[in-house]
């Protein structure tokens, strides 16, 4: 055996081995990323729920939204943290939730987090753009075989069709 015939005899394995990871791998890592950014996102709609007496303050003083009242911001907020993140971790609208907390994670961090308030509190964070590049993850290759969107399209054959 040359030298010259090692690659040919061990690309195959190397892309079988690969394949089978990706197969194995992906569904795994896309499951792990919609727990892990689910669960902040609905442990902060949880904390604002159960101490829903200081939001006002929250969203006045320390992270307005510009251009929507505190009284408006603080139960939307609420509301598309916990929803979205219920269906972002169980994969049911997958691409849906992780859409909208991207959103939230960019208006989070480009929006909010330069207003006067929003500086002196540092709520701009560098976890943000990890949090984004999961959420992006999710958005592109869908929530994955471990999914609820996924048990749709295998029982009822005509959920994931293309229009």
């Amino acid at each position: 055996m040359t030298r010259s015939d090692l690659p040919g005899r061990w690309l195959p394995h190397w892309q079988r081995a690969t394949t089978q990871l990706e197969f194995l791998g992906m569904p795994l890592l896309l499951l792990a990323a919609r727990i892990w950014i689910g669960l902040i996102f609905f442990n902060a709609s949880w904390a604002r729920i159960t101490n829903w007496g200081s939001q006002e303050f929250l969203f006045t003083q320390i992270h307005p939204v510009p251009f929507l009242p505190a009284a408006l911001a603080a139960p939307m907020i609420t509301a598309g943290e916990l929803g979205l993140a219920i269906l972002l971790m169980a994969g049911l609208a997958g691409r849906f939730s992780a859409l909208g907390l991207l959103v939230m994670t960019a208006v989070i961090q480009f929006v909010v987090g330069q207003t006067p308030q929003g500086q002196e509190n540092a709520i701009a964070n560098p976890v943000h753009y990890f949090w984004m590049f999961l959420l992006l993850l999710v958005l592109i290759r869908g929530p994955g075989l471990l999914s609820l969107d996924a048990l749709l399209c295998r029982l009822i054959p005509s959920f994931g069709r293309k229009a």
